[in-house]
């Protein structure tokens, strides 16, 4: 009888050590790690949200820094809430996404990045997205879209008088700094010490003055004899904003008109001319210039605050018990 007792209990060790770590592992991994109204999340969908948004898995980010990875563990677990909250009040509000819906979304994205079908598969594998993936990730972000529209946007109203004010208030955000695009002819001094290389740099330079003194291309003039980095592509040096200029440059080029160029000057490592191509001129922009941007400005800090303040009042509503 002890024998066979035995016989059983060494059976279901057997059992545990065989099964039991893919059943253990299962269980642990799929407990609940909370409760949201009649919903639940599990401890699957944590470390799948905690690999998605951080690149790590639970175990190695904790490795890392296990204070931080606390902190970012009740963050992330904090936003799986509040979609679960979200995803609740679309069904309730019986919020449809069509199949259709997710295509049109699907074909406006290939437009708008010149991709044909196969193209855009091909950049889902590369960021190990299914498109069967992409089209649920679609299809609740549409989901949002119109649940954020139907709470929040449709109820916030933005009036001339805000924009204005606004406007007159921020005037400096809108200001415009003195900005001027340059082009130069670069050349270059190998040795500063040898006065007859100097001497025959700078007499090259008069020359390529003379040269643009009777309506030589300055571009032209600059591939031909420019020693800079951007001599090739005619000396173009972009756009620069005014007060980054060294203090004498600066005030040469204000001496300037548009078109017009410097005398042969001496530069760090040689000698250069340099061309105002075009100036753009600082200054408080025209309202009417940049009305629509302060309009969607405003109209995005009131849908991120009054959506905040929807969410919080759906939170307090909701039956949430996090086991975690």
């Amino acid at each position: 009888m002890k024998k066979n007792k035995l016989a059983v209990f060494f059976a279901l060790l057997l059992i545990v050590f065989t099964l039991a770590p893919g059943y253990l592992y299962a269980e642990i991994t799929n407990r609940i790690v909370a409760t949201v109204n009649t919903d639940i999340l599990t401890l699957h969908e944590l470390n799948a949200s905690i690999k998605r948004l951080t690149g790590l898995s639970a175990e190695n980010l904790k490795l890392r820094n296990e204070k931080k990875f606390h902190e970012i563990l009740r963050a992330i677990l904090d936003n799986l809430v509040n979609e679960k909250i979200t995803e609740q009040q679309i069904i309730k509000l019986g919020i449809r996404v069509t199949a259709k819906d997710v295509d049109e979304a699907i074909e406006k994205v290939k437009r708008e990045n010149n991709f044909t079908q196969e193209e855009l598969i091909y950049n889902l594998k590369l960021d190990g997205v299914t498109l069967k993936e992409y089209k649920e990730k679609i299809k609740k972000e549409i989901e949002r879209f119109r649940l954020v529209n139907y709470e929040v946007k449709s109820k916030i109203v933005i009036t001339e008088e805000d924009i204005k004010k606004y406007y007159q208030v921020h005037s400096k955000e809108y200001a415009e700094v003195s900005k001027v695009r340059l082009s130069r002819v670069f050349l270059k001094v190998r040795n500063p010490n040898d006065k007859e290389e100097i001497a025959r740099v700078k007499s090259l330079g008069v020359e390529i003055l003379q040269k643009l003194r009777h309506d030589h291309d300055f571009s032209e003039m600059a591939k031909t004899y420019s020693q800079g980095p951007a001599g090739p592509e005619g000396g173009h040096l972009g756009w620069i904003k005014a007060s980054q200029l060294e203090p004498t440059l600066r005030k040469k080029i204000a001496e300037l008109s548009v078109g017009e160029h410097t005398d042969v000057n001496p530069a760090p490592s040689g000698f250069q001319i340099i061309k105002l191509a075009e100036e753009k001129k600082g200054g408080l922009k025209p309202f009417e210039e940049i009305r629509d941007a302060i309009y969607s400005k405003l109209f995005k800090e009131k849908v991120e605050k009054r959506y905040a303040t929807w969410l919080n009042k759906l939170r307090k509503e909701s039956f949430i018990k996090v086991t975690f």
